[in-house]
């Protein structure tokens, strides 16, 4: 008797570690998926502000609320993962989010032009709406890499370039072109790694 009592508790015992566990994961996945990201950079089209292997905090609930602003480094979908092909899979948003993409390629941009923004490129400078930008944060001169300038963003879209002008595959070139929204996965905001270079993302 007493020993179907011992397996009972051991069994409730049990299934309330597993409970805990699950909630863990679950609040763990949904933290992922839809608030923040730990990412690692990789290549040298960010520099000079962003180096291969920096570990960056990416934040994701930001874009649920509003819209990208210029300026803003985000971390987009350039390539779909294995999840993305499946699909009874690739309509749950919650399954897209949170778990990690398998094959999934993503880049690191600057937000050059929001939608409607005529963006233009004369002699190595960016003219937005006519102006020309101040950017003293970039590497190397800005030059057309395949798409026709001028043009507009059009709705639900940005126009994004990495900092290293001359070392980027970015909106200049027709295989990314405009971004839409749905692509972006995040606003890159907190450096965690290097600890000596810890600190916001400007």
């Amino acid at each position: 008797m007493q020993d179907k009592e011992t397996r009972t508790n051991t069994l409730k015992e049990t299934l309330q570690w597993l409970k805990a566990i699950l909630l863990a994961v679950v609040i763990a996945l949904l933290i992922r998926g839809f608030i923040f990201e730990p990412v690692i950079v990789q290549g040298e089209s960010m520099e000079n502000t962003l180096h291969t292997g920096q570990r960056l905090i990416v934040y994701k609930l930001g874009y649920y609320l509003f819209h990208p602003e210029r300026g803003d480094i985000i971390v987009l979908q350039y390539q779909e993962g294995i999840i993305n092909r499946i699909p009874l899979l690739k309509d749950l948003p919650f399954v897209r989010q949170a778990f990690p993409a398998i094959q999934e390629v993503d880049y690191i941009k600057r937000v050059i032009g929001i939608p409607g923004d005529k963006i233009d490129l004369k002699d190595g400078h960016v003219y937005r709406n006519g102006k020309m930008l101040d950017e003293a944060f970039i590497k190397g001169e800005t030059y057309g890499e395949g798409m026709e300038m001028p043009v507009i963003v059009p709705p639900d879209s940005v126009f994004v370039m990495g900092d290293n002008r001359e070392n980027s595959r970015d909106s200049r070139s027709t295989d990314v072109g405009f971004v839409e929204f749905k692509k972006i996965k995040g606003k890159a905001v907190f450096r965690i790694w290097p600890l000596a270079e810890a600190g916001k993302v400007e």
